[in-house]
């Protein structure tokens, strides 16, 4: 019969994730360059004569169960073979390639949900790698969290430990995970570590199909290297494999790369990489942001100019970012002329960049060159934000000029008569917070008055505090007053 030489050749089948692997296959870009390792293992195993349907310890295949659960969909083996074993795994279930796993974000793994022995218990059934790795990493029954994945990850990186079984294993206890990017840019860290560029390739094409993000963990392998020709070398080879492998995981994985050199101070290096691949604005981005984080302002601005000349023109964006960091490092005189310089050259500014440094004069207490800033702003056609307002209105208060504050309100409602109920209710929490309730339930009461409602949240607490310290009369006043407004048709603003 050749049913039974076909199981007994195809024994490691039985294995739930094998077939997690082999579902997605007929669309897989890289079908064919695992498959036919699958194969060369597979038959090896012929002479093993165990039966598909007994043998659910078989020896888990050396590759990647990424992403895809076995649904019994695929044309290329006929399933229905094994269907009895195949609706026995308890871990299989539907999904979708196209559904994408694209969680953003860092994971915390100083807060543990396991104990450090149970965490060293499941590295070393993972160090092990023996045939029931599996079912060993089924018994302690610890609740998969992220968090969890990516410190079993980074133990693994740490000792130079493959992660693929694991990876494997994870994927196939539930859709849900990996979920985050740390733990996709990890994995390729292991493969990096463990000197398996050829293995990255296949993973980075299915990552870039699922719309996956890497982050600057994919490349912690790169730092141990000992010198920059070693490092330059690397780098290239990882950049051959992006390129290679297009999709999402391109542009990240130049964008993380970028940032690590720069987070390291390797300025030099984030350049290399920009010279690989391509001058474009976004690379040169985060390198001026991270030489004002370490406050290098000469060395943004000479990135600014090294981007002009080569034809990446710096938008508001950046601009604004060097110029918050200016204010923030009490560098108002620098940041003035970086905004005589937008004005004068091809990037024009925007409500943002008048906010940033009305902003910090505020702060700083000098109002009045603020005034004079919303007056050019204004000039240029330029609309003040609601927090430009709100910047106005809590200066003067922090200062006591509480009547300035209350005729910036009026004026600004006036000439912007959208603000009127943002910055009356922001006056009015102002005075409620510092214990003047009678001033805060007349600003309201003239709010309302004009027909407007202020912000519910500021109503309810400030009638809730008139009402405790017994001044009914004032509360019944903003009660009635705000049934009046809600009584109007066509002017509800919130």
């Amino acid at each position: 019969m050749e049913i039974p030489c076909l199981s007994r050749n195809l024994r490691n089948f039985s294995n739930p994730y094998f077939y997690s692997i082999y579902s997605f296959a007929p669309r897989s870009p890289f079908l064919l360059y695992r498959f036919s390792r699958f194969y060369t293992i597979l038959a090896s195993d012929s002479a093993a004569g165990s039966s598909l349907i007994c043998n659910s310890t078989s020896q888990s295949v050396p590759s990647l169960c990424l992403f895809e659960r076995c649904n019994g969909g695929t044309s290329d083996l006929n399933l229905a073979l094994f269907r009895h074993h195949y609706r026995s795994c308890r871990a299989f279930s539907s999904f979708s390639l196209e559904k994408r796993q694209c969680g953003t974000g860092n994971l915390n793994v100083s807060k543990r949900n396991v104990t450090s022995n149970q965490l060293s218990n499941i590295i070393n059934i993972i160090r092990e790698n023996q045939e029931d790795l599996e079912s060993k990493l089924d018994s302690p029954n610890v609740r998969l969290t992220n968090v969890l994945v990516g410190q079993i990850l980074e133990m693994l990186n740490k000792h130079k430990i493959s992660a693929s079984r694991f990876f494997n294993w994870v994927s196939v206890q539930s859709c849900k995970f990996p979920c985050n990017s740390d733990v996709y840019s990890l994995l390729i860290d292991n493969f990096g570590r463990l000197d398996d560029y050829e293995g990255i390739l296949p993973v980075l094409i299915e990552f870039g199909l699922k719309g996956i993000e890497l982050n600057h963990k994919a490349f912690g392998f790169l730092l141990p290297l000992s010198n920059e020709h070693s490092m330059k070398l690397s780098v290239v080879k990882l950049v051959k494999l992006l390129n290679e492998a297009g999709g999402t995981c391109r542009l990240s994985g130049i964008m993380a790369l970028i940032e690590m050199f720069c987070s390291l101070g390797s300025f030099g290096m984030a350049k290399f990489v920009i010279e690989i691949t391509e001058k474009r604005s976004s690379f040169y981005y985060i390198i001026v942001r991270e030489k004002c984080k370490q406050k290098d302002f000469e060395g943004a601005r000479c990135t600014l100019d090294e981007m002009r000349q080569v034809g990446c023109i710096p938008d508001a964006g950046i601009l604004n970012y060097l110029l918050s960091s200016l204010c923030k490092n009490d560098k108002f005189g620098e940041a003035h002329n970086l905004l005589e310089e937008m004005l004068e050259q091809n990037c024009s500014p925007n409500s943002l960049t008048f906010e940033i440094i009305i902003c910090h004069l505020c702060k700083i207490g000098n109002i009045e060159s603020a005034l004079g800033y919303l007056d050019m702003m204004v000039a240029g056609g330029l609309m003040p934000r609601l927090s430009t307002h709100a910047a106005f209105v809590k200066s003067y208060f922090s200062s006591q000029r509480y009547e300035e504050a209350y005729q910036y309100a009026v004026d600004s409602s006036l000439k912007y008569v959208t603000t009127q109920n943002a910055t009356y209710s922001l006056l009015a929490t102002l005075h409620e917070k510092r214990g003047n309730l009678v001033d805060a339930q007349k600003i309201l009461s003239e709010l309302m008055d004009a027909g407007l409602k202020p912000h519910f949240h500021v109503y309810t607490r400030l009638l809730k505090k008139l009402q405790v310290q017994g001044r009914g009369d004032l509360a019944n006043d903003l009660k009635r007053k705000i049934s009046n407004v809600s009584l109007q048709s066509g002017i509800q603003t919130e």
